[in-house]
């Protein structure tokens, strides 16, 4: 078991084994705010949506824990079915006392007075409110750049975070094969969840690199012949598809996307370039800003 999977089963040990869906991702979100010294797999991110901070991995996984054994997902409510004192005492101390401040500060407070706390204190994250009155952020919009983005490293809902508060409107999947293991990161999961928070996705599998280069890439020089193979290779055949990209780049603020996160070990910074000698707009690394 994780440590994020820990931390949810402490934090609904701590509500009684029994609590709401909205309060325990309020709750986590909280912890994930005030933990300083706490391995980061071991929080949960976030995004602006219908009630405040959400995480679609955090639900993913609420299901994983069920399949396990651990808890039901009932309509609202999420429930304890088995003890979770031995997966507990696993825990890092530092995110356990988190957790227990968290919980003991919001005890006995109802889930709605908890939910305005979070909307006072953290104002981004009411940008999606479905209750329009109670949004204090507006949707910013970038300049229109030749933006670029690995998500390396990073959860679905930290990389909607990155690309809502950079104002990115368009994500361009630069993946020749847009599979990936970790939850989220799968064509058609990212096409749906970033249409949950208003940005639009496109996959361009043309100006990928094929999986089959990818073999013993062990050391910058490696990296560098893969990119300049790239460069010989692919690009000179799709001279269509990246005007078609430079034209979607500069009609609204659009980030091109891989997964590495090092631009150095990633071929986007190659096609970056070329569209950027295209259309003379300029470079931007997302998580490099």
């Amino acid at each position: 078991m994780i440590g994020r999977h820990r931390a949810l089963l402490k934090l609904l040990s701590n509500e009684g084994g029994r609590t709401s869906k909205l309060r325990l991702v309020k709750l986590n979100f909280l912890v994930s705010q005030q933990a300083d010294d706490v391995p980061k797999g071991s929080l949960y991110e976030f995004f602006p949506y219908h009630h405040g901070p959400f995480s679609f991995t955090l639900y993913h996984e609420l299901r994983s824990l069920e399949r396990d054994g651990w808890l039901r997902v009932l309509d609202h409510e999420i429930v304890m079915v088995k003890d979770p004192d031995s997966e507990i005492g696993r825990m890092h101390t530092g995110l356990k006392k988190e957790i227990d401040d968290v919980t003991r500060e919001y005890r006995g407070i109802s889930t709605d007075t908890l939910i305005s706390n979070v909307y006072r204190d953290f104002p981004w994250y009411t940008l999606n409110s479905r209750n329009f009155a109670r949004r204090a952020a507006t949707t910013p919009t970038a300049p229109v750049a030749v933006y670029s983005v690995g998500y390396e490293g990073m959860m679905l809902d930290g990389l909607l975070n990155l690309l809502l508060k950079t104002g990115i409107a368009r994500l361009i999947d630069v993946r020749c094969n847009p599979v990936a293991r970790r939850f989220g990161f799968h064509k058609s999961t990212m096409e749906r969840h970033c249409q949950d928070v208003g940005i639009s996705y496109v996959h361009v599998p043309e100006l990928g690199i094929p999986s089959s280069w990818r073999a013993s890439l062990d050391d910058l020089s490696s990296y560098e012949r893969l990119f300049e193979r790239y460069e010989g290779e692919v690009l000179p055949l799709q001279g269509s598809s990246i005007k078609a990209l430079a034209a979607m780049l500069g009609e609204k603020p659009s980030a091109l996307m891989c997964m590495e996160a090092d631009p150095v070990c990633c071929h986007r910074t190659r096609l970056a370039r070329r569209v950027a000698q295209l259309t003379g707009l300029p470079l931007r690394e997302l998580r490099s800003a």
